[in-house]
């Protein structure tokens, strides 16, 4: 029972709990009524016994029952007037079980005087049937408390009792068993009526409904007894209820329709173009606010129609020109608006240097990117390699593989180094930088790894004749593998190829002229000049275009089309998106002079060395053997541009002298050998800048040049 009750409890307390966090939010009831509800409640009662309780019809020879509790339901219905919205009266007819189990232990002597215990025990079986007057306050919404009075009697009242032999655990009374003086299910005479008691409690209001035509109240009430239980007999009982009550009101005003509110917007705009310049921006009109209500069957729906006339502020969009003119400018400083690009070319035949150096990264053992590296040998073709210095160079890898795969019995020595600037001239890195280089050699082209000698060394692996120069561009030239060749062959110029170049070019210098291009809204411009597909020099910058220069290169030159006509183009960027572009066509003119040349560039002298290296005297007996005579032979002399010019200019002197030493002693014909011509103010031919440490070795250079008819 106590189990069962238990249960009944928390089921109860769990459904209001529920119920009142889902429908907290209506828990007002309608002030405009004072209802009146009928009911019913289910309660868990706790009734708790006391007194000094002898009945007369279950005489005991100890002392009275003081004590006991019982656990039971409680049923009530009721009904229940609202006094305004504060007070309220309920009355109610309820059922409860008064129920109570009386334990007393009396101490006795059994057999051979041994002390024992028995235990006499009452179990009264108790029914309550009464009504109950309560008034309720509205203490704080929405919890009400209540007072009020009980009366009522007990029906049924019954009995049990019995007298057990607790100590010792064997033995028997003297009818031969464990228990006697047994009476079950007898009346009880002599119970009080009406039995008056006084009741408080405190209840929770949950509308179930809008118009709290249902209320449910989860509750607890406590009942003191005011008079004994029995007629002749000291025996009061209180009961603690704990439930809900389920109220249902009879004059509930009819519930409200529900209610949908709805909004819709209606926004027009009034278009007022601005400068294109200015902010594009919208200002809000002032709001017209219309309610619509629509009444159905059971939904009333309102809808909130807003209305508005905003002002969008557009700016234009910018209205911009481009203008580009072209110009020929000459040393003297005059210009011509009408002109041609004469281009003198001629046949040429040059054997190109092979530079014995890889350079690397700071810091780095990986090949650089600038080295064309290819996955197999059957990927390589010499003959796709360009005329041109700096393009053998980045092919050195592949060059000397191909030499060693033709030249099986030639080998290599591999001198890594490092900056002793930036490196500390670092030997596990040096020597890592000659491994990366044979490792190509061995992996591509299946070079035998017994061909390809690292020479290692200890302390500083700086070069033995390092760049001096404190700048990145001295320590880069420090970064590097020196190739050691067994054979000279190895080290060759790269065979003779035949090809037209770039002489001269007239005028030097063309002067881009954008007057009449927009002055206002531009945000950027680029300037591209295009020979067919091909581009030949482009420029780009922020703002408004100003005038530009372009210097007419012989590599530039290289590039134009004999009679195509140079496409420059300039185009403006704007803001908003606006865009302009202007064209202008400059026609070319390629002639070919009737002399031939042969060139042999040589790059073996070491930093600031006038010395011939015998790999170069090769070269030039070899380059000379079969002149005719009365050709006419040039030697110029280069330098890299850096450091001091007065020097560079000696430095390159002194190259082309040594060089013009060695024609003498192996030319056998009458030849004009000009030596004079020292170029420190230019680029050398295949050298376009400085910025690389192989652009800056290639430079120290002398070229053989021999001037012959065609």
């Amino acid at each position: 029972m106590m189990h069962r009750m238990t249960a009944l409890i928390a089921i109860v307390l769990c459904c209001c709990t529920f119920t009142a966090s889902s429908q907290w939010w209506k828990i007002d009831t309608p002030e405009d009524v004072s209802l009146f509800q009928v009911g019913m409640s289910i309660n868990a009662g706790y009734v708790m016994h006391s007194g000094d309780i002898i009945l007369p019809q279950a005489p005991t020879c100890c002392g009275g029952y003081t004590s006991a509790q019982g656990i039971g339901p409680a049923l009530s219905l009721f009904v229940r007037q609202e006094l305004g919205k504060a007070v309220r009266l309920t009355l109610r007819g309820t059922y409860a079980t008064y129920d109570g189990v009386f334990e007393v232990d009396q101490a006795i002597f059994v057999t051979n005087a041994t002390e024992g215990i028995t235990r006499h025990t009452l179990d009264a079986r108790l029914g309550w049937l009464g009504g109950e007057f309560l008034v309720d306050w509205r203490i704080a919404s929405p919890v009400r408390l209540m007072l009020g009075g009980s009366a009522g009697f007990m029906s049924p009242a019954t009995f049990s009792q019995r007298e057990t032999l607790i100590i010792p655990g064997t033995g028997t009374f003297e009818n031969g068993r464990r228990t006697r003086n047994e009476i079950s299910n007898e009346m009880i005479d002599g119970m009080r009526s009406p039995l008056l008691g006084a009741v408080v409690g405190v209840g929770l209001d949950i509308p179930m409904t809008e118009n709290h035509s249902v209320v449910l109240t989860p509750e607890v009430l406590y009942t003191f007894g005011l008079n004994d239980l029995h007629t002749t007999v000291a025996w009061k009982a209180n009961a603690l209820r704990v439930g809900a009550s389920l109220a249902f009101s009879l004059n509930a005003p009819v519930p409200p329709m529900s209610v949908e509110r709805k909004s819709e917007t209606f926004i027009d705009s009034l278009i007022v173009d601005v400068a294109p310049d200015a902010i594009d921006r919208r200002a809000e009109g002032v709001q017209r606010v219309v309610v619509d209500t629509v009444v159905g069957e059971d939904l009333v729906t309102i809808t909130d129609r807003m209305y508005r006339t905003d002002t969008v502020f557009r700016p234009l969009p910018p209205k911009i020109t481009a203008a580009i003119a072209a110009r020929a400018q000459y040393p003297d400083g005059s210009q011509k608006s009408e002109f041609v690009i004469n281009v003198s070319t001629q046949f040429i035949t040059e054997a190109l240097p092979i530079l014995p150096v890889v350079f690397f990264e700071s810091q780095a053992i990986s090949l650089s990117f600038r080295y064309h590296q290819v996955a197999s040998a059957r990927e390589f073709d010499l003959e796709s390699v360009a005329p041109r210095t700096t393009a053998v160079h980045r092919d050195i890898l592949n060059i000397l593989g191909e030499r060693m795969t033709s030249m099986s019995s030639t080998s290599i020595r591999l001198r890594g180094t490092a900056d002793p600037t930036t490196e500390g001239g670092d030997c596990e890195l040096a020597r890592n930088r000659a491994q990366a280089v044979k490792n190509y050699l061995v992996r591509v082209w299946k070079i035998d790894e017994s061909r390809i000698t690292i020479e290692t060394g200890t302390g500083s692996c700086a070069p033995e004749r390092p760049t001096r120069q404190q700048s990145e561009s001295g320590y880069s030239e420090n970064r590097r593998v020196e190739i050691v060749p067994s054979d000279v062959r190895l080290l060759g110029s790269v065979a003779k190829r035949r090809f037209n170049e770039a002489r001269t070019v007239d005028p030097p210098k063309i002067a881009f002229d954008p007057t009449g291009t927009s002055q206002n809204y531009i945000t950027d411009w680029s300037l591209q000049a295009m020979s067919g597909s091909t581009v030949l020099f482009s420029q780009t910058g922020k703002g408004v275009p100003e005038a530009v220069t372009q210097t007419l290169t012989t590599a530039v030159a290289d590039a134009m089309q004999h009679a195509q006509p140079i496409d420059v183009t300039l185009r403006v960027g704007g803001i908003r998106n606006a865009s302009a572009s202007a064209t202008t066509l400059i026609s070319v003119r390629k002639d070919t002079v009737s002399t031939e040349l042969e060139r042999l560039t040589l790059t073996l002298f070491d930093i600031a060395s006038d010395q011939i290296t015998p790999i170069a005297q090769q070269q030039i007996a070899s380059f000379i053997e079969n002149l005719p005579a009365g050709s006419t032979v040039i030697v110029r002399g280069f330098a890299d541009m850096l450091g001091n010019a007065d020097f560079n200019k000696k430095l390159s002197q002194k190259r082309a002298d040594a060089v013009c030493g060695v024609i003498r002693a192996n030319v056998k014909k009458r030849v004009d050998l000009q030596c004079n011509e020292i170029r420190t103010d230019r680029f050398p031919p295949g050298i376009d800048s400085y910025e690389t440490p192989e652009e800056r070795f290639l430079s120290r250079t002398v070229q053989i040049e021999v001037k012959r008819g065609r």
